[in-house]
Protein backbone atom coordinates (compact mmCIF):
# COMPACT_ATOMS: atom_id res chain seq x y z
CA UNK A 1 0.00 0.00 0.00
CA UNK A 2 3.05 2.21 -0.23
CA UNK A 3 1.72 3.95 -3.34
CA UNK A 4 -2.03 3.42 -2.81
CA UNK A 5 -4.36 6.40 -3.07
CA UNK A 6 -6.16 7.72 0.02
CA UNK A 7 -9.63 6.26 -0.79
CA UNK A 8 -8.10 2.78 -1.25
CA UNK A 9 -6.31 2.93 2.10
CA UNK A 10 -9.34 4.36 3.87
CA UNK A 11 -11.58 1.67 2.38
CA UNK A 12 -9.27 -1.08 3.59
CA UNK A 13 -8.93 0.51 7.04
CA UNK A 14 -12.72 0.81 7.38
CA UNK A 15 -13.13 -2.80 6.24
CA UNK A 16 -10.73 -4.01 8.94
CA UNK A 17 -12.31 -1.84 11.65
CA UNK A 18 -15.74 -3.17 10.66
CA UNK A 19 -14.39 -6.74 10.91
CA UNK A 20 -13.30 -6.02 14.48
CA UNK A 21 -16.62 -4.35 15.38
CA UNK A 22 -18.58 -7.31 14.01
CA UNK A 23 -16.38 -10.04 15.44
CA UNK A 24 -17.85 -12.52 17.90
CA UNK A 25 -14.83 -11.78 20.10
CA UNK A 26 -15.40 -7.99 20.11
CA UNK A 27 -15.79 -6.44 23.57
CA UNK A 28 -19.45 -5.79 24.52
CA UNK A 29 -19.12 -2.01 24.26
CA UNK A 30 -18.28 -2.18 20.55
CA UNK A 31 -21.91 -3.11 19.87
CA UNK A 32 -22.79 0.56 20.45
CA UNK A 33 -20.61 1.93 17.65
CA UNK A 34 -21.51 2.40 14.02
CA UNK A 35 -18.94 3.05 11.33
CA UNK A 36 -19.38 4.98 8.09
CA UNK A 37 -17.00 5.39 5.16
CA UNK A 38 -17.18 8.77 3.38
CA UNK A 39 -20.56 10.00 4.74
CA UNK A 40 -21.79 13.48 3.72
CA UNK A 41 -21.70 16.13 6.44
CA UNK A 42 -24.33 18.76 7.13
CA UNK A 43 -22.75 22.17 7.55
CA UNK A 44 -24.18 25.67 7.22
CA UNK A 45 -24.48 26.76 3.59
CA UNK A 46 -24.01 23.27 2.12
CA UNK A 47 -26.80 21.06 0.88
CA UNK A 48 -27.16 18.05 -1.38
CA UNK A 49 -24.07 17.14 -3.38
CA UNK A 50 -22.20 20.27 -2.24
CA UNK A 51 -21.84 18.77 1.25
CA UNK A 52 -18.35 17.73 2.28
CA UNK A 53 -17.63 14.06 2.92
CA UNK A 54 -15.55 13.12 5.95
CA UNK A 55 -13.35 10.07 5.42
CA UNK A 56 -14.40 8.04 8.48
CA UNK A 57 -17.20 8.59 10.97
CA UNK A 58 -17.88 6.68 14.17
CA UNK A 59 -21.30 7.14 15.75
CA UNK A 60 -22.23 5.98 19.23
CA UNK A 61 -25.72 4.56 19.38
CA UNK A 62 -27.82 2.64 21.82
CA UNK A 63 -29.63 5.57 23.42
CA UNK A 64 -32.26 7.98 22.22
CA UNK A 65 -31.31 11.58 21.71
CA UNK A 66 -28.02 13.01 20.55
CA UNK A 67 -25.56 10.43 19.27
CA UNK A 68 -21.96 11.56 19.56
CA UNK A 69 -19.84 11.25 16.44
CA UNK A 70 -16.11 11.10 15.90
CA UNK A 71 -14.88 12.29 12.51
CA UNK A 72 -11.54 11.43 10.93
CA UNK A 73 -10.03 13.12 7.89
CA UNK A 74 -7.18 11.18 6.30
CA UNK A 75 -4.30 12.42 4.17
CA UNK A 76 -1.44 10.67 2.44
CA UNK A 77 2.02 11.73 3.59
CA UNK A 78 4.11 10.90 0.55
CA UNK A 79 5.67 14.08 -0.88
CA UNK A 80 6.85 17.52 0.33
CA UNK A 81 3.45 19.16 -0.37
CA UNK A 82 1.66 16.66 1.87
CA UNK A 83 1.98 18.92 4.94
CA UNK A 84 0.03 21.65 3.15
CA UNK A 85 -2.70 19.17 2.20
CA UNK A 86 -2.81 17.77 5.75
CA UNK A 87 -3.20 21.18 7.38
CA UNK A 88 -5.01 23.03 4.60
CA UNK A 89 -8.52 23.66 3.32
CA UNK A 90 -9.09 19.96 2.55
CA UNK A 91 -7.48 18.74 5.78
CA UNK A 92 -7.31 20.04 9.35
CA UNK A 93 -8.88 23.38 8.38
CA UNK A 94 -12.17 21.54 7.71
CA UNK A 95 -12.47 21.02 11.48
CA UNK A 96 -11.41 24.57 12.33
CA UNK A 97 -13.87 26.09 9.84
CA UNK A 98 -16.78 24.00 11.15
CA UNK A 99 -17.23 21.85 8.06
CA UNK A 100 -16.58 18.74 10.18
CA UNK A 101 -17.49 17.97 13.80
CA UNK A 102 -19.48 21.19 14.16
CA UNK A 103 -21.38 19.79 17.17
CA UNK A 104 -18.45 17.85 18.61
CA UNK A 105 -15.46 18.78 20.78
CA UNK A 106 -13.13 16.11 19.39
CA UNK A 107 -12.02 15.11 15.90
CA UNK A 108 -9.18 13.24 14.28
CA UNK A 109 -6.65 13.39 11.49
CA UNK A 110 -4.97 10.27 10.13
CA UNK A 111 -1.67 10.55 8.31
CA UNK A 112 -1.03 7.65 5.94
CA UNK A 113 2.79 7.64 6.01
CA UNK A 114 4.04 6.37 2.63
CA UNK A 115 7.47 8.02 2.59
CA UNK A 116 9.97 8.38 5.44
CA UNK A 117 9.14 7.44 9.03
CA UNK A 118 6.20 8.67 11.12
CA UNK A 119 8.62 10.66 13.33
CA UNK A 120 9.76 12.66 10.28
CA UNK A 121 6.16 13.56 9.41
CA UNK A 122 5.27 14.37 13.00
CA UNK A 123 8.07 16.95 13.02
CA UNK A 124 7.00 18.34 9.62
CA UNK A 125 3.38 18.64 10.81
CA UNK A 126 4.58 20.24 14.05
CA UNK A 127 6.53 22.84 12.05
CA UNK A 128 3.57 23.44 9.74
CA UNK A 129 1.25 23.92 12.69
CA UNK A 130 3.66 26.43 14.20
CA UNK A 131 3.76 28.42 10.96
CA UNK A 132 -0.05 28.40 10.63
CA UNK A 133 -0.82 28.85 14.34
CA UNK A 134 -3.00 31.93 13.87
CA UNK A 135 -5.01 30.44 11.00
CA UNK A 136 -5.48 27.18 12.92
CA UNK A 137 -6.54 28.89 16.17
CA UNK A 138 -4.20 27.25 18.67
CA UNK A 139 -5.22 26.96 22.29
CA UNK A 140 -2.88 26.03 25.12
CA UNK A 141 -0.90 23.88 25.04
CA UNK A 142 0.06 25.04 21.56
CA UNK A 143 1.26 22.75 18.83
CA UNK A 144 1.37 19.00 18.55
CA UNK A 145 1.61 17.16 21.88
CA UNK A 146 2.27 13.42 22.31
CA UNK A 147 -0.88 11.76 23.58
CA UNK A 148 -0.63 9.62 26.68
CA UNK A 149 -1.41 6.96 27.92
CA UNK A 150 0.28 4.27 25.87
CA UNK A 151 -3.01 2.53 25.08
CA UNK A 152 -3.33 4.63 21.93
CA UNK A 153 -1.42 3.88 18.75
CA UNK A 154 2.21 4.75 19.38
CA UNK A 155 2.21 7.67 16.99
CA UNK A 156 -0.83 9.57 18.28
CA UNK A 157 -0.56 13.24 19.16
CA UNK A 158 -3.13 15.94 19.86
CA UNK A 159 -3.65 19.63 19.27
CA UNK A 160 -6.21 22.11 20.65
CA UNK A 161 -7.86 24.76 18.46
CA UNK A 162 -10.30 27.65 18.76
CA UNK A 163 -13.11 27.68 16.22
CA UNK A 164 -14.58 31.20 16.08
CA UNK A 165 -17.10 30.26 13.38
CA UNK A 166 -18.43 27.43 15.56
CA UNK A 167 -18.18 29.16 18.93
CA UNK A 168 -16.44 26.25 20.68
CA UNK A 169 -12.94 24.77 20.67
CA UNK A 170 -11.94 21.36 19.37
CA UNK A 171 -9.25 18.86 20.26
CA UNK A 172 -7.80 16.98 17.29
CA UNK A 173 -6.11 13.61 17.63
CA UNK A 174 -3.40 13.06 15.00
CA UNK A 175 -2.55 9.43 14.29
CA UNK A 176 0.27 8.52 11.92
CA UNK A 177 0.08 5.06 10.33
CA UNK A 178 3.07 3.63 8.44
CA UNK A 179 2.40 2.06 5.02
Amino acid sequence: MRSAQEPVITGELVKEIRNVLQSDQAPWWMAHFYLADDPPQNAPGRVGTSRRRVDIEFERGGDRGIRPRLHFEAKRLYQPGSVTAYLGEEGLALFIDGEYAVTEDIGGMIGYVQLDAPAVWIERIREGLSTARVRLGFRLPPGLVKHEPDTYPTETHKSHHDRPSVGRPIMIYHTFLQF
